[in-house]
């Protein structure tokens, strides 16, 4: 919030455990880019009138976001943390940041359960320290399909700041 890259939910209230649709982690991208404005949103379901649209614009232009098939985005769908894996990763390409490195999914109980599109980006997410895991039930998750929370996307884009983008 007081990078301006995240705002409240109204009220005065950040909602930590609120979820994260992925207009909104599109949005905080497109203004730590410095909101650039000029491109053409090309997805069906995202209006031209929309608070996302100009930030969902840029990311399909700059190849940071593919939509989610049929020529939609979704915009209003909760961002799952492979999602945010694989637009972190792509961000990090497209602004020329080496993505080579790797981490080991084997104490990931759930490693099975990353979608084969996510791989990659999820393993160079943990590889970077951006992605850690969760400890539950004994065993360390990632829940790669699980929805990633207001507080989860806040904690995960400082990591990604502090530790690719510095």
């Amino acid at each position: 919030v007081s990078n301006k890259l995240m705002n409240g939910m109204g009220g005065g209230k950040f909602e930590p455990n609120g979820s994260m649709t992925r207009a909104m982690l599109v949005t905080v991208l497109w203004r730590y880019a410095g909101s650039p404005t000029g491109a053409l949103c090309e997805f069906s379901d995202v209006s031209g009138r929309k608070w996302y649209t100009p930030a969902v614009a840029w990311a399909s232009e700059n190849g940071v976001i593919n939509g989610v098939g049929n020529g939609r985005f979704d915009p209003n769908g909760k961002i799952t943390r492979e999602q945010m894996a694989v637009i972190l990763f792509r961000y990090a390409n497209q602004q020329g940041i080496n993505t080579g490195k790797r981490g080991d999914f084997g104490k990931f109980a759930d490693a099975n359960k990353v979608s084969g599109y996510a791989v990659d980006a999820l393993q160079w997410a943990v590889a970077e320290g951006i992605v850690g895991g969760s400890s539950e039930g004994g065993k360390l998750l990632l829940n790669p399909q699980g929805n990633a929370t207001r507080a989860e996307v806040a904690t995960i884009l400082m990591r990604f700041l502090e530790n690719v983008m510095k």
